[in-house]
């Protein structure tokens, strides 16, 4: 059959299509889609991926593009954010072509398939949680006419009736899956913050493990994972990393979930890369209770350069609230190893705003920042995203309706049970921005920093032009509404 996979771009609220980025945005390739991509080409099947936002298609060019096309079937990538968009699309996709089959697939497909399907006519297919086998599956069904009811992990409209199918148990060995197939989408994708194209390298991405074991109540990884984390061998891990490294790749960031959850795995990891002195380097996340000097030393040697920590807040009872299992103790531990180790740039994410949050705790937690030996503070609003538990206990103690916010979630500052005012502590937030940026000690240990990191200098001097120094002080003097 021929496939057509979209990742839909947020829908942009203005009519030249400029799209408001946030702070720390990594324009990454749609690793899930490439790899359903390259489970169905070993299937046999004519497979095309278009991501909307990379390719900055209006919704008019991605139409267009599928009628090219011409597809049996066409799937979606849905997150929140991106959702109203893929509505819209498939509606004129439906439209266009009554008979083509529309999935929807990954987070909103997971949590909410019966809401979609009720909701929405013109959807026929909710894939739940992996899609690999699911997807590859159901498409080897379409194709020869068979029962829907076999697959696994299907939610789907059959004569006007919404049914679902049993779950698909995940993938057990993760190593079975093909390495994506990145040949689908154009190599245009770049780490970014702020604007500022940070890698100035090759760039991609890569997935060493699914799900992660905590249960942070905010987090939709924890939840469309249930608390099971699976981890691919090293040595498949490596071949992937060896293959890129021979596509000319030179800087990869591990999307991983809760990539360092395992110190042996990483250290047998890194030191396969170390031992065969792989031009490439690495960025990742890291939780700070699993942030030894040992650990991040290895991961140092083998070429990581940047690591970003979730450290959310100064206050121990917001993180108790949040279910997030460290201290900030912990989190001046970390980045002070991870600055011993020799990590070159460290990033921060804090989250401000919980539903019973004062203003002192916020600014105390904007303070922390201060404290902390970091490059980038990366500061957003507590949102309670659907499926999270933080949701669901918003919906139980009915602060929320869910069917309000099913399809977006919701800040929860923006609720009149918070404490907090949002365009007070946003004020409060732009000049601690402006602070921590302007504090002479900041600056220079920056600069020095720079002089002595060749791959600072690489980032700036062989990479930066005007426009982004530009960018970069607009940026500190108006910092973007990602709030």
């Amino acid at each position: 059959m021929k496939i057509s996979l979209i990742n839909p771009s947020p829908l942009k609220p203005n009519e030249n299509r400029e799209q408001n980025e946030t702070f720390f945005y990594v324009s990454s390739p749609p690793l899930g889609l490439l790899y359903l991509a390259a489970c169905l080409k070993e299937d046999g099947h004519n497979i095309s991926v278009l991501d909307q936002a990379a390719v900055n298609f209006s919704n008019n060019d991605v139409i267009n593009w599928v009628k090219n096309e011409d597809p049996d079937v066409v799937g979606f990538s849905v997150l929140c954010i991106s959702f109203e968009n893929a509505k819209l699309i498939s509606k004129e996709l439906k439209i266009w072509n009554p008979n083509l089959i529309i999935v929807f697939g990954n987070y909103l497909a997971t949590f909410y398939p019966k809401k979609i399907l009720s909701n929405y006519s013109w959807i026929d297919v909710c894939i739940r949680g992996e899609g690999e086998k699911s997807f590859s599956e159901l498409i080897n069904v379409l194709e020869a006419k068979k029962d829907l009811s076999t697959v696994k992990g299907i939610t789907y409209r059959e004569d006007k009736i919404i049914k679902k199918n049993k779950n698909r148990p995940f993938i057990k060995n993760l190593d079975d899956l093909p390495i994506p197939d990145r040949t689908l989408v154009p190599d245009i994708y770049k780490n970014r913050i702020g604007g500022i194209d940070l890698a100035p390298r090759k760039f991609t991405t890569i997935v060493t493990s699914r799900g992660c074991p905590f249960s942070c109540t905010f987090c939709g990884c924890s939840a469309f994972s249930h608390g099971i984390w699976r981890t691919r061998s090293v040595q498949d891990i490596f071949e992937e990393i060896y293959y890129l490294a021979g596509q000319g790749y030179r800087e990869i960031l591990i999307v991983d979930d809760n990539f360092t959850l395992n110190k042996k795995r990483v250290f047998q990891l890194c030191k396969k890369i170390e031992k065969e002195n792989l031009d490439v380097v690495f960025i990742c996340d890291g939780r700070v209770n699993n942030s030894s000097y040992d650990l991040l030393k290895s991961m140092e040697n083998a070429n990581f350069k940047i690591i970003m920590y979730g450290i959310e807040s100064s206050s121990q009872r917001i993180l108790d609230y949040y279910n997030k299992g460290i201290t900030p103790q912990m989190s001046l531990q970390a980045t002070k190893n991870a600055r011993k180790a020799g990590f070159k740039i460290i990033i921060g994410s804090f989250m401000i705003g919980a539903l019973d949050e004062a203003y002192e705790e916020a600014i105390n937690t904007l303070k922390f920042i201060s404290k902390l030996d970091i490059d980038f503070p990366y500061i957003l609003f507590t949102r309670a995203l659907p499926g999270t538990q933080l949701f669901d206990d918003l919906v139980k103690d009915k602060i929320i309706k869910e069917d309000k916010y099913w399809e977006t979630g919701v800040d929860i500052i923006d609720l009149p049970q918070a404490k907090m005012n949002r365009d007070v502590i946003f004020k409060i937030i732009e000049d601690q921005f402006h602070i921590f940026f302007f504090k002479p000690k900041y600056l220079i240990r920056a600069f020095f920093r720079t002089i002595f990191s060749t791959y600072r200098r690489e980032v700036i001097f062989n990479h930066l032009n005007i426009k982004d120094i530009d960018r970069f002080i607009k940026l500190i003097n108006n910092p973007p509404s990602l709030f």
